[in-house]
């Protein structure tokens, strides 16, 4: 059974949540702690502005370089995962989708036995792919002849 259809929930267990608080909190702290220390203390904050002052430009493209890539990571994983799914997805609904045209094409009497045939192994994967139609088959319309033709078709 996939994950997303499992009937058991994904849980955090309660120490986890907890450390995790924790964590938020140490950080937090540390931030005010920093951002205290940059308002009263002169010496820090000459030496933050000495230290952006100079190599400002150096931690702008390095931070702008790490997100691009992180970024660029991110989303080429993400395309890769989507397309195993959909891989996946494939292989796995093909023959419910091809089962359930058969029923509804047996339950029409106006299709011929070939015409259903032909019509169900449209809805195969395989004939989703760029490979070049066999030779003696020709696309077959959904509509019998009679119905295929125009009112003006059909002046006497």
């Amino acid at each position: 059974m996939s994950p997303a259809r499992s009937p058991v929930k994904p849980v955090t267990p309660s120490s986890v949540k907890i450390l995790m608080l924790i964590e938020a909190a140490v950080v937090a702290f540390l931030a005010y702690w920093i951002f205290s220390e940059y308002v009263f203390n002169a010496y820090f904050h000459d030496y933050v502005d000495q230290l952006l002052g100079t190599r400002g430009t150096t931690f702008t493209a390095a931070i702008g370089l790490g997100i691009g890539l992180a970024g660029s990571a991110i989303a080429v994983t993400l395309y890769r995962n989507l397309q195993h799914a959909k891989s996946r997805l494939e292989t796995i609904a093909a023959p419910k989708i091809r089962g359930a045209v058969e029923k509804i094409l047996s339950s029409l009497p106006v299709f011929e036995e070939s015409q259903r045939a032909s019509v169900a192994r449209v809805t195969a994967p395989s004939a989703m792919t760029l490979s070049s139609p066999s030779q003696g088959t020709a696309p077959v319309s959904a509509l019998p002849e009679n119905e295929q033709k125009k009112p003006s078709d059909t002046k006497s």
